[in-house]
């Protein structure tokens, strides 16, 4: 899993509750996502918080054996496409996860604008929740899904689906369209402690109303199949 906050932002649980937690289910790797800075609301990490959890995850992944901690970031997409993080920062993590939480009235034209500026900087490894949309609170905003998936293909990065009940982002429908149009996808949880992780069968259910299987789904490969992902689009 991916995408999992711990309370360095706005998560309930210390880094190692969660690295043990996910060992203790069996999972043989686990990626980091906490907020970035501008999303003050959630404690979004700093450039300088961010090195000191980088370190935190390197003496963890010395002591903890059986599990691989990746170190991460949920980094937010600002409202011109921007990234919130200088690329320096964002090229010293394994994984970026790239998110909306901001001026979601954006018409259609300029969000997908958007959207295709932050892709296009190629420091993205994932969209996460696509369309932003919180169920029974909010409805997602609108941007054209062919022009992102055509350019996450390009760059060979993965759209999001978000396992959390209150979101189901990609959605049945626009899974199936990923899919068609060859984009690869990623599960996560969107993780705010370890009881979260149970998530995950409420994403495989909507996987499957879709019509996916593992072969579509990045984060069911090995390790070293995943790691090789990484390495190649980025290089």
């Amino acid at each position: 899993m991916f995408h999992c906050h711990t309370v360095a932002s706005d998560g309930t649980a210390t880094l190692e509750e969660m690295a043990q937690a996910a060992k203790n289910l069996g999972l043989k790797y686990l990626g980091i996502g906490d907020h970035s800075q501008s999303l003050t609301v959630a404690n979004g990490l700093s450039p300088e918080r961010v090195r000191h959890q980088q370190a935190a995850i390197d003496a963890l992944n010395k002591k903890l054996k059986g599990i691989r901690l990746f170190k991460g970031i949920e980094c937010d997409i600002l409202g011109d496409g921007a990234l919130d993080l200088s690329d320096a920062v964002l090229d010293e993590m394994d994984i970026v996860i790239g998110s909306v939480h901001s001026h979601f009235g954006q018409p259609p034209e300029q969000m997908t604008d958007r959207l295709l500026a932050a892709i296009g900087t190629g420091k993205l490894d994932v969209l996460g929740h696509p369309f932003g949309r919180m169920l029974l609170r909010r409805e997602g905003y609108s941007f054209d899904l062919e022009q992102i998936c055509n350019a996450a293909k390009r760059q060979d990065m993965a759209l999001e689906h978000n396992a959390s009940p209150s979101r189901l982002d990609l959605n049945d429908v626009h899974l199936r369209f990923a899919k068609s149009k060859g984009v690869k996808i990623i599960i996560n949880t969107d993780a705010h402690s370890f009881t979260d992780y149970q998530r995950m069968k409420y994403g495989i259910l909507q996987l499957r109303r879709a019509w996916l299987t593992k072969e579509d789904v990045v984060n069911t490969r090995p390790k070293a199949e995943f790691l090789a992902w990484l390495k190649s689009r980025r290089g």
